[in-house]
């Protein structure tokens, strides 16, 4: 009969393993995020205080210069062209979320025309691009 005390080994948490991990998602997240490209057109968007918590998934994103450029999904419009897109999109999916990217300096005529041909589409989930105050 053994009558010692056995000698307790204290576990050990390997971390650098833990450490590759992280460090492999950084490098993934990182080089990911450079492939997002913003919009062709030179535009200095507003800040707002509090920002949106996440973006919808599969949005119509809307540029809008300040001169009345209009770009949808990256391809230049007219104002007529852009609400016939709209009213062909909004029948595939009348939930589609649109993103409005207009200039800060947009005069409010040409902001008010593309929320027209927005609602003339029954297009009524209108979110607004804006910078982070942060």
């Amino acid at each position: 009969m053994n009558l010692r005390p056995r000698v307790s080994e204290e576990p050990e948490i390997n971390v650098i393993s833990m450490v590759d991990i992280v460090l492999v998602l950084l490098l993934f997240f990182m080089v990911t995020s450079s492939f997002v490209h913003q919009s062709h057109l030179s535009m200095q968007l507003p800040k707002a205080q509090q920002a949106a918590a996440g973006e919808p998934k599969s949005p119509i994103t809307i540029d809008l210069s300040a001169s009345g450029q209009v770009r949808m999904n990256k391809q230049a419009l007219s104002m007529a062209d852009l609400a016939r897109q709209l009213k062909a999109l909004a029948v595939k999916d009348p939930e589609r979320v649109i993103v409005l990217r207009a200039d800060k300096n947009t005069t409010q005529q040409y902001v008010i025309d593309v929320l027209d041909a927005a609602q003339e589409a029954g297009l009524t989930r209108i979110s607004f691009a804006t910078l982070s105050n942060r």
